[in-house]
């Protein structure tokens, strides 16, 4: 017992010293886009209006600036989907367990809001996972950070819902997306 109490002190004193000795981050640092993003900074470009996801098919983000290499996306939603025709209603936040095989979106939890790019590829911070053109990733409610990575002109920001068969949905989301890019 001794011994954990002399080492939990011993850390303590550590990262204290590390800390005060470790060199300040550059004030430029903070001006990237997606510092910003994290520090919940004003964007460039915000939605003026949350527009409709339905629940039933695809939508694309209504954007009207665009998205080029390197900007940060987060986007923020709210609603529940019918999954079904007898009323079985599901939060956009997504439900245990993730999709799996035969899903839109096999790494997202079943029925979230999900997106995918048509050129380039995001790195969804989130998760730490990166997805290519046309690969869902997850949204659900909160996306948090997303960087984009271009690769060709005029991009798209698709929309939908994990569920292998949105026929039967209604329903949707509220969202919201806001917009963060290199302002050097």
């Amino acid at each position: 017992m001794r011994v954990r109490s002399l080492l939990s002190r011993c850390t303590v004193v550590v990262l204290a010293a590390t800390a005060a000795l470790w060199p300040a981050v550059p004030a430029a640092a903070a001006n990237l886009p997606l510092d910003r993003c994290y520090d919940l900074a004003p964007p460039q470009n915000i939605d003026d209006q949350p527009w409709a996801a339905p629940g039933n098919r695809q939508t694309v983000w209504p954007t009207p600036v665009g998205i080029r290499d390197r900007d940060v996306l987060r986007v923020s939603a709210q609603g529940k989907i019918r999954i079904d025709h007898w009323g079985t209603q599901k939060s956009i936040a997504g439900e245990w367990p993730p999709g799996g095989s035969g899903w839109p979106a096999p790494d997202a939890l079943r029925y979230a809001l999900i997106a995918k790019v048509s050129d380039g590829s995001v790195l969804v911070l989130k998760n730490g996972l990166s997805y290519g053109p046309g690969r869902w990733f997850p949204v659900g409610t909160d996306s948090g950070c997303i960087l984009y990575f271009s690769a060709g002109p005029n991009p798209r920001v698709t929309f939908s819902f994990n569920d292998p068969n949105l026929g039967d949905n209604g329903g949707g989301a509220s969202v919201r997306v806001s917009q963060w890019w290199d302002e050097g």
